[in-house]
């Protein structure tokens, strides 16, 4: 296939690529539910109409064959597999460029950087649903972990949910410490008093959060 050609699939393209040839042959609702368990949490999260228009780029241009799979009870599937002009261009796009700076996006933390902003109750409730989005992840990871630590064939897999792992706990540890400078500021915020003594709640912390703030202090963290 002409290398013009070659050019005009983007790097979700090539992602979904890469997700048939480790996972095998799949449908497009089974790619998406692939892909809505593992690259979702690192590099994109595909809707089900992005994953059938890229297949049929990918289709169109040799990367990739179609065939239908009849179902008892339910409507016929179509099924993808990677070909082997597929495989080449992929591993091609795999080695051919530098890899850019990760991109990273957190609304949190830009809710944090204008924290002055913010009514303190406020900051302090979407703090919280952040570190529980973090903890319900980490819980995940582990999980998957365990499931697949046994699998050689998921080195690379593995070595990639170490680094989610390490990143779900540097949030909540990101969390707390952020949580236990509020409680312990004495500068008056814009849209609240300052945090009063331990185990007083005017400031919106939590009597909990006071006891994370002291550990820290004590060094124990």
């Amino acid at each position: 296939m002409p290398e013009g050609r070659r050019r005009v699939l983007s790097d979700n393209a090539y992602a979904l690529l890469g997700l048939l040839a480790v996972f095998g042959e799949r449908s497009g609702y089974e790619l998406k539910k692939i892909a809505d368990h593992s690259i979702r949490h690192f590099y994109w999260s595909p809707s089900r109409s992005q994953v059938y228009r890229t297949l049929v780029q990918l289709e169109r241009a040799g990367y990739v064959t179609a065939r239908e799979v009849e179902q008892i009870g339910l409507p016929d599937k179509r099924v993808y597999r990677v070909t082997p002009s597929g495989e080449a261009a992929l591993r091609a796009w795999l080695a051919r460029r530098p890899l850019p700076p990760d991109d990273i996006r957190s609304p949190a933390t830009l809710a944090l950087f204008f924290g002055d902003l913010i009514p303190r109750e406020i900051l302090l409730e979407r703090l919280r649903e952040v570190r529980q989005r973090a903890e319900a992840d980490l819980a995940r990871f582990l999980d998957i972990e365990v499931r697949i630590g046994a699998d050689q064939r998921a080195l690379f897999r593995r070595l990639v949910l170490r680094r989610g792992i390490a990143e779900a706990r540097e949030t909540i540890a990101w969390v707390d410490e952020v949580l236990c400078a509020l409680a312990e500021s004495d500068t008056e915020l814009r849209f609240g008093p300052p945090c009063p003594l331990p185990g007083a709640s005017d400031c919106g912390t939590t009597p909990a959060e006071h006891r994370l703030c002291a550990r820290r202090e004590s060094g124990e963290m």
